[in-house]
């Protein structure tokens, strides 16, 4: 079997891009990248249905995106369906401010009990919200999630909450609470560490774009030990183990133009066009951006329960 038959054959998650655009404009994100020049595709349904046809072990696509809001691509409905049909369990992951009500109750009707959408609120008032969820309203957000949950019986919406050092004090003090007790379902999260100032574009807002003292230390000790790794191995060294999470977790990533990635922070981070679908050549270490899933770095991140940065 090829290189390339094996990594479409095995993988069970699929991580979609759909447009390669968006109408907010998050700091850190990587369409902010000074090294990323991201392009609008919207591809044909039936280009996508297509391409999916070949993945026969998927059981789980993630409408999420490096680049893109999924809800913005025009046939997501009948995409959903087409999943649906297959009986992939679909998450979405949405900034929650397209569209209107009704749209979002349609889509409700649509999706089943092995689904999820996770609305994204970054603090109890819109002015907190919008520090790192630039250009979204609070309110718009919280009616388009309220006409999805009363549209979808299976209470399959989620609240995700960001954690940044600005917000802190937001969730702590209960002032989110009110927000919280909406969604059927709560999911936490930390936010990624923020890069050096001169690999964005927009300066826009990234002196708030700052994690909590304490996960930055944490941070900065997975980010040496992985530096440390790959000067080692520039060097000549041997002493290394790559535990790439694409393979591990049978997991591959598709942007808007139809190309498959290992994951989004090599598409991110690899400075290269595609992929060969070898993953001989990520556990032989030969890409900078695999650096991240050295061993050492991957087992702190998971005793400390943090994303990939």
């Amino acid at each position: 079997m090829s290189a390339s038959n094996d990594a479409l054959i095995r993988s069970e998650r699929i991580e979609l891009d759909l447009t390669g655009t968006c109408n907010a404009k998050c700091p850190l994100c990587a369409r902010n990248y000074k090294h990323i020049e991201v392009k609008y595709n919207e591809r044909h349904l039936n280009e996508i249905t297509d391409q999916l046809d070949h993945f026969p072990n998927a059981k789980y696509v993630h409408l999420v995106g490096a680049f893109s809001e999924p809800t913005l691509y025009r046939s997501i409905f009948d995409l959903c369906r087409y999943l649906r049909k297959r009986d992939i369990a679909i998450e979405i992951c949405t900034n929650g401010d397209t569209h209107n009500p009704d749209w979002w109750a349609e889509l409700g009707t649509i999706l089943g009990p092995e689904d999820s959408v996770y609305f994204t609120i970054c603090g109890s008032t819109q002015e907190l919200h919008e520090i790192y969820r630039v250009n979204t309203s609070l309110a718009n957000i919280r009616a388009n999630a309220k006409a999805f949950r009363e549209s979808n019986p299976y209470g399959i919406d989620y609240i995700q909450h960001i954690l940044f050092d600005y917000n802190a004090k937001d969730l702590e003090d209960g002032s989110m609470d009110e927000l919280l007790k909406e969604f059927s379902n709560i999911n936490l999260t930390q936010t990624l560490y923020r890069r050096d100032t001169e690999v964005y574009k927009n300066p826009f807002n990234l002196d708030k774009m700052l994690v909590t003292p304490e996960l930055k230390r944490k941070y900065d000790v997975i980010i040496n030990s992985a530096k440390k790794k790959w000067g080692e191995k520039v060097s000549g060294g041997k002493d290394y183990d790559i535990d790439c999470r694409s393979y591990h977790n049978k997991s591959i990533h598709i942007d808007q133009h139809g190309t498959v990635f290992p994951c989004y922070v090599w598409l991110e981070e690899s400075r290269q066009d595609k992929w060969d679908l070898d993953y001989k050549k990520i556990q032989n270490f030969e890409y900078e951006c695999c650096q991240i899933c050295e061993k050492n770095c991957k087992r702190l991140m998971d005793m400390w329960e943090l994303e990939i940065l």
